[in-house]
């Protein structure tokens, strides 16, 4: 009997469920589509990974964190169940998040895969309403495979017989893998620029949809064109079951005027620095990514820019480094606390390989008095390379 038998299988008593793979893009979709089905007023569970303080932070029941006795007692409960056999914290978290949903009441289930798809904890689930796949690049090759095909048959492990999906622009390798899949389960799918297109027009983007119809809507309040494509993704996924729910039109400008996902391209305030500087947060920390990322910051050339960079040592370095570094004035890299990271001396060779300036600095802290001490013109920082430097900072400031 598996853990889920003991546990009278939850995975089997959810809400209408809408299941997103990818590599880039999969919380933010989650954020969009939330956004769109809370401004409705329905109740939305939510499952995302990775945290930034706390396990709670994944389990979202109808628009709040899970509370902590609640929580707690729902892994004992997976603890007990298991009885001593191997569990991995992924599984446990996750077979807690689905006793929680399937013991409070919601109109949908968001789930976000972690890593994979195929062999993923949350493809337990036997029939979602949708799926959705962001885009895939190199990312977790040591789980996942050496090339964007064999992480893509991974990804495409969630597709389901007869299951309709939405599918993000894609490199070709990637496209073919999923097709391959789909093909083999009847799964209709629903590609960008292809079935679907979305693009921006001034202060409004447009989307269209495979009946052939033009809709405008609000730019989304998340920054970068890559979060126009993530609200593509999610206006698609709306389109597939919108003969189970209701979204008129001003809810889902609303929802994308006030979008919020934290960490990626978000502004916050230092008290500490003048309020013409402009801080900025992103968990980016891959290639694909960090194109995404220089597209934006090549943007802001109005003013001096720098980045303070901290990564994890199992991520790939280079790439990344290859794709910003260059078009900012100075990176100073940092450790990550209490994280298996980067030498941040690494990371200043890697950026100096490119011909880019770098600073070594022993924390987050010191590289945000130093740019503030020796740079004397008013700029932007911006502090990535990692969702647990973010979460870094986001601890400092709540100390202070």
């Amino acid at each position: 009997m598996t853990l889920l038998e003991r546990l009278d299988n939850p995975q089997k008593k959810l809400p209408p469920t809408i299941h997103v793979a990818g590599t880039n893009g999969k919380g933010s979709t989650i954020a969009f589509l939330r956004a769109f089905f809370e401004s409705v007023g329905y109740k939305v569970h939510s499952f995302t990974s990775p945290h930034f303080f706390n396990a709670r932070e994944t389990v979202n029941l109808a628009g709040n964190e899970i509370d902590e006795d609640i929580y707690c007692a729902l892994l004992q409960e997976v603890i007990d169940a298991n009885a001593g056999a191997p569990l991995t914290v992924f599984e446990a978290m996750t077979a807690a998040a689905f006793l929680a949903f399937s013991r409070s009441k919601g109109h949908v289930l968001l789930l976000e895969t972690g890593m994979g798809g195929l062999g993923d904890t949350t493809n337990v689930i036997e029939a979602p309403i949708a799926c959705a796949i962001t885009p895939i690049s190199l990312d977790h090759k040591e789980f996942l495979g050496e090339s964007v095909a064999e992480i893509a048959c991974h990804k495409a492990g969630i597709l389901k017989k007869d299951v309709p999906v939405v599918i993000a622009k894609q490199e070709d390798e990637a496209y073919h893998a999923i097709r391959e899949r789909a093909k083999q389960l009847n799964v209709l799918m629903y590609r960008e620029r292809r079935e679907w297109f979305i693009k921006k027009a001034g202060e409004r983007v447009i989307f269209e949809g495979w009946q052939g119809i033009d809709r405008a809507w609000p730019r989304p309040a998340l920054i970068g064109s890559h979060q126009v494509q993530n609200a593509g993704v999610a206006l698609a996924c709306l389109e597939l079951v919108k003969d189970r729910f209701n979204f008129p039109d001003e809810a889902l400008n609303n929802a994308m005027r006030s979008v919020h996902w934290p960490g990626r391209l978000e502004r916050v305030v230092l008290p500490t620095f003048d309020p013409k500087w402009e801080i900025w947060l992103d968990g980016a920390h891959n290639e694909a990514a960090g194109k995404a990322l220089r597209r934006q910051l090549k943007k802001w050339d109005d003013r001096p820019l720098y980045l303070v960079l901290g990564m994890l040592k199992r991520k790939d370095s280079k790439p990344f480094i290859r794709e910003i570094a260059d078009v900012v004035d100075h990176v100073y890299t940092v450790p990550i606390p209490n994280q298996p990271c980067k030498k941040p001396e690494r990371l200043a060779l890697n950026v100096m390989d490119i011909g880019a300036t770098a600073t070594v600095c022993e924390d987050l802290p010191l590289a945000l008095e130093l740019i503030k001490r020796e740079r004397k013109k008013t700029g932007r920082i911006v502090i990535c390379g990692s969702l647990s430097l973010v979460a870094n900072f986001y601890e400092l400031q709540s100390r202070t």
